[in-house]
């Protein structure tokens, strides 16, 4: 056992010690008694959970009627009051006597790390119950750990986060990095950021961005970046523990909250009604919320009006796909640093095959790169169309009118039979003249066929609905969506994003 020098705010001349498995007792009667305490404690819980929640992350001390325990984090401090404190009371009657209280709090100093159990906490800071052993999954639902702000470049674990110096710029998302470095710049001016991005166009190496810049400028914030999946999945364990209020506290003091994929809470009420509390609170103390999705605010229609209202009340940005210049510049530095030297040639090649994201471009130079180290060659424009051509072939999807008509139900709410049926309301005409205009776009599907499968209609229907259509587009018709008046050009590039996602 190694005594270590009093917490700040203690009472002075305290005796604190952290049991190290040390065989030596303490010289005095108190401390020989605290020394047994804590032995006794380890005995009665066990050693893994000894170490787990008191090892490392606990300190005892006795002074007159009291006994200390000091503890890393509230995090830590809720489980042991709620499933050791009377262990605590229990053993202090047996070593101190009766008349010797038990005081728990959380320490301010820094001997002690305020992170969850190594034992318990995941490599890359996610816990599913799988991981947790089958006796500790009651007592604990850890987050991923806050990164606070440090003047040193922070060490990440895992991958390296991604860099704002390493987001391509140009007409197409300028105002998404505007708003990033906004964020980092200027903290106070914007309380609410809402980025909306179709797959694979930088919406996450935003967040990331925005976290490694905050933590490299050392200005003291504490930010929390975590996906929308990994939200909902610590609050349903949470739920199902009963540790809702531990979940809650480590959201406390954070002052930059990142989530990506906000639409996964869709249909998710209980999720949302969580996630607007914690908004709410961020907002009185003058924090930020920085969330990503595949759409827009208005088109969350299955998310509650208090949020969507919150998201257009901030500062929302789309990040469209990128451009021919974007594209060309993201090819060239991903080369580079592949170490992959591409003929002009071939790079025109790529930037003009691959124009819907960035993933699709990198991917290709990738499989490029591998191809020159495995052949010993050089890419050409002939190599290029050959490798990729390979490629796009083997990745081919048929795109099905049941795809198409999943996706435009799911958008507006209404079922199957509402496509395929009689009705002429506005509220599913519309809705059905997409489809067929997506299904004629995307599937290349005769107008028969496309007729006959939405309520047996000719093919004169199907026509007249893709006139209709290519005429609003034109014109800059907007589509009444959730109770929001949506442009058609934005929702046909979402659906059309979501039908190829199928």
């Amino acid at each position: 056992m190694r005594s270590t020098p009093p917490l700040a705010g203690t009472a002075k001349g305290a005796s604190w010690y952290v049991l190290k498995g040390c065989k030596m007792p303490p010289a005095d009667r108190d401390e020989q008694s605290l020394h047994a305490l804590q032995q006794a404690l380890q005995d009665k819980i066990g050693t893994r959970r000894y170490r787990q929640w008191f090892g490392g992350n606990a300190r005892f001390a006795i002074e007159r009627d009291t006994l200390l325990v000091q503890v890393a984090s509230p995090y830590l401090l809720n489980w042991i009051e709620r499933n050791y404190r009377t262990t605590l009371k229990d053993l202090c009657t047996v070593h101190f006597g009766p008349q010797v209280r038990v005081v728990t709090s959380v320490a301010s100093g820094d001997a002690i790390r305020d992170t969850p159990p190594a034992d318990v906490a995941a490599a890359d800071g996610v816990v599913t119950l799988s991981e947790v052993p089958a006796d500790v999954v009651a007592e604990t639902v850890p987050l991923p750990s806050v990164a606070r702000s440090t003047a040193r470049d922070p060490k990440t674990r895992g991958r390296r986060l991604s860099r704002l110096s390493d987001f391509v710029t140009g007409p197409c998302n300028e105002l998404a990095f505007a708003a990033a470095r906004q964020v980092i710049d200027q903290p106070d001016d914007l309380s609410t950021v809402f980025i909306q991005a179709n797959i694979g166009n930088g919406k996450t190496h935003l967040l990331e961005a925005i976290q490694y810049e905050l933590r490299r400028a050392g200005a003291g914030s504490q930010t929390l970046l975590m996906t929308a999946d990994q939200f909902t999945s610590y609050f349903m364990q949470a739920m199902s523990t009963r540790t809702t209020p531990s979940f809650r506290a480590r959201f406390h003091g954070i002052d930059v909250l990142l989530l990506d994929d906000i639409d996964f809470l869709e249909n998710k009420k209980g999720t949302q009604d969580e996630l607007l509390q914690i908004m709410k609170r961020l907002e009185q103390q003058g924090g930020q919320v920085i969330v990503t999705s595949n759409r827009h605010p208005r088109l969350l229609t299955r998310m509650s009006e208090e949020l969507v209202s919150r998201f257009q009340a901030g500062l929302v940005c789309r990040v469209e796909s990128p451009s021919e210049s974007v594209r060309r510049e993201i090819v060239q530095r991903h080369a580079t640093r592949q170490r992959v030297t591409l003929s002009t040639g071939a790079v025109n090649f790529i930037v003009d095959r691959f124009s819907r994201n960035v993933r699709e471009l990198e991917g290709a130079v990738n499989v490029l790169a591998v191809w020159s180290r495995m052949q010993q060659r050089k890419i050409g424009t002939t190599n290029a169309r050959e490798v990729l051509g390979r490629l796009e072939r083997d990745c081919l999807k048929i795109i099905r009118l049941t795809d198409v008509e999943q996706v435009v139900c799911e958008t507006f709410g209404l079922a199957q039979q509402d496509l395929r049926g009689t009705s002429k309301k506005q509220s599913i005409t519309r809705p059905r003249m997409l489809a067929m205009y997506l299904a004629r776009r995307l599937a290349s599907l005769p107008y028969s066929e496309i007729g006959e499968h939405f309520g047996k209609r000719n093919h004169s229907t199907v026509m007249s609905a893709e006139r209709r259509i290519s005429r609003d587009l034109e014109t800059g018709t907007f589509v009444k969506l959730g109770g929001e008046q949506v442009p058609l050009k934005e929702l046909l590039l979402t659906l059309e994003d979501r039908i190829k996602a199928v």
